[in-house]
């Protein structure tokens, strides 16, 4: 009984929440005069603010549910796929200067200046695609919060309703304002909430000594963990580790929603001590979330949870007899990633946590979904306004006009995310998919641009559509082909050929063809503390 009430509550708090969200996006609707405000807050943040909104934007269902999931599966080894994103930031920390004082709004702003409009429309084009398959996971993980903390009265399809309606819908009203604002209070609450969920559950199962005792005997205590479990054909972990470590890297440090927070700086130092922080939240929170994970593996051991694993590769069995047939290695494999990604929603339930702490906690869980999917989704909106509308279709457009589309690209793009939901079985596996698609196509010339003054716009398209057509081919077409598995781990594993030979193109046709001159690639290289003309 006891459980019953405070899953109502769980549900009441959220929905209380959600609400609440909906009202900051009325209100900051009132500080919307123009598209400049709409899409980069008018150029007027300061350092603490761009610090929330950049934890909470980067912080998503990736680590809520896969970073969780793979703390539960392979203990702090799992901080593989998110060390990638420390490393991003750290390197970022030394251009961001540069990128402020570049002063546009968005990622193919940059790639038409130092690249030309054919990489402009490219990076476009694969902004929205991987951007929406991010946004469609935090919906799908919005829909397993509400689905679990609810107890099944929201059914997990109407939990991803509900959370692409509320996100959706807080977008559109202020773009930027309302959504950097509600960050600050979702970082606050997604970093007290998680502590104190982990301080809570390591006391419950006694200690960090004992956590130590069971990971260990798990084999969760060493450097790889048991990441050689997270695929079938005998691949080594130390090869799928670094896999998932270089496209969470490449994605941090092409991410366009960083970008689009630098060009909202008040200036270039604003921009820099922004990311001095943020790195320090995000290696704070995701190394307590993967604790989380971990701790949660011990408290299923101990049965204050629920096997989490074996009920979900017990579904899979009991289907596959159903039809006369043994589970695949594949689905048990997917089963028991589907079921450890549910650690921190059953920890909320199943975990006997007061009633304060499991408040925050599930305050958490849909911050850190939420405030992801908002960022995901106006940045697609806004490439597609400026750099396709704007610049191709109504070069005159009214700011009436401008703001007018924006929003209806957010409502539009917002159910294609919905659309795309069911077509990922995992989290884990949207994630990776998104991550390398961007990741590969776009990260190495945008860095380039910023880097290597030798890079041209024969180069740069060659690296995104190589990085984009290696991922959809490995994703895709080459699983289902019969000699796959003979072939060498790098090669299965796709972030080696997608973001390898992305680079060889950009850095062999750079080379090849003659060097852009001086005015197109000096304005990337200005390291002062100066604000750039807007």
């Amino acid at each position: 009984m006891r459980i019953i009430s405070m899953l109502m509550i769980y549900t009441v708090f959220i929905a209380i929440y959600l609400f609440a969200l909906v009202g900051v996006g009325v209100y900051k609707t009132r500080a919307v005069r123009n598209s400049e405000d709409f899409m980069v807050a008018g150029r007027t943040l300061p350092w603490y603010i761009l610090v929330g909104t950049l934890l909470a934007t980067w912080m998503g269902s990736g680590s809520l549910f896969s970073g969780a999931g793979l703390g539960y599966r392979n203990g702090l080894a799992g901080l593989w796929s998110s060390g990638g994103a420390w490393l991003g930031i750290a390197l970022i920390y030394f251009i961001a200067r540069r990128i402020r004082n570049f002063g546009r709004v968005t990622v193919p702003d940059i790639f038409e200046v130092r690249y030309g409009q054919l990489a402009a429309v490219l990076a476009t084009i694969t902004t929205v695609v991987a951007y929406l398959t991010i946004v469609s996971y935090q919906f799908r993980g919005g829909g397993k919060v509400l689905s679990m903390v609810s107890d099944g009265m929201i059914s997990l399809e109407g939990g991803i309703v509900i959370t692409a309606v509320f996100a959706i819908t807080y977008t559109v009203l202020a773009g930027m304002f309302s959504v950097v604002y509600t960050d600050v209070v979702n970082g606050v609450l997604m970093t007290v909430g998680t502590l104190a969920a982990l301080i809570y559950l390591i006391v419950r199962v006694g200690g960090l000594e004992e956590i130590a005792l069971v990971a260990e005997s798990a084999g969760k205590w060493s450097l790889f963990g048991n990441w050689a479990a997270e695929r079938t054909g005998g691949i080594s972990g130390p090869i799928i580790a670094i896999s998932f470590f270089v496209p969470t890297l490449l994605l941090l440090m092409g991410d366009a929603n960083m970008y689009q927070r630098i060009f909202s700086a008040r200036d270039g130092g604003s921009a820099r001590k922004a990311i001095l922080f943020w790195i320090i939240g995000v290696i704070v929170l995701e190394s307590a979330i993967s604790m989380l994970g971990l701790a949660g593996s011990v408290a299923v051991e101990k049965g204050i949870l629920p096997d989490l694993v074996g009920n979900s590769q017990a579904v899979v069995i009991a289907e596959a007899q159903a039809g006369g047939m043994e589970p695949t290695e594949a689905a048990m494999l997917t089963a028991r990633q589907e079921g450890s990604e549910s650690v921190i929603p059953a920890i909320a339930k199943h975990g006997g946590l007061p009633l304060a702490i499991g408040l925050l906690l599930v305050s958490t869980m849909m911050a850190i979904i939420v405030s992801t999917a908002d960022s995901f989704l106006l940045i697609p909106a806004t490439n597609l306004t400026r750099d396709v509308y704007q610049r191709y279709m109504n070069p005159g457009a009214s700011e009436r006009q401008v703001l007018l589309i924006s929003r209806g690209l957010v409502l539009g793009l917002g159910l294609i995310a919905y659309l795309l939901v069911s077509q990922f079985k995992t989290v884990l596996n949207a994630a990776f998919t998104a991550y390398n698609i961007y990741g590969a196509s776009l990260t190495p010339a945008l860095l380039a641009a910023f880097f290597w003054k030798r890079a041209t716009k024969e180069g740069a398209v060659a690296s995104i559509i190589t990085g984009a057509t290696i991922t959809l081919v490995w994703t895709y077409i080459l699983p289902h082909w019969s000699g796959f598995k003979e072939l060498h781990p790098f090669l299965q594993e796709l972030t080696y050929p997608a973001a390898g030979l992305s680079v060889l193109a950009l850095v062999a046709v750079s080379l090849l063809t003659p060097a852009p001159p001086r005015e197109v690639w000096a304005q990337f290289f200005n390291d002062s503390d100066t604000v750039a003309d807007d």
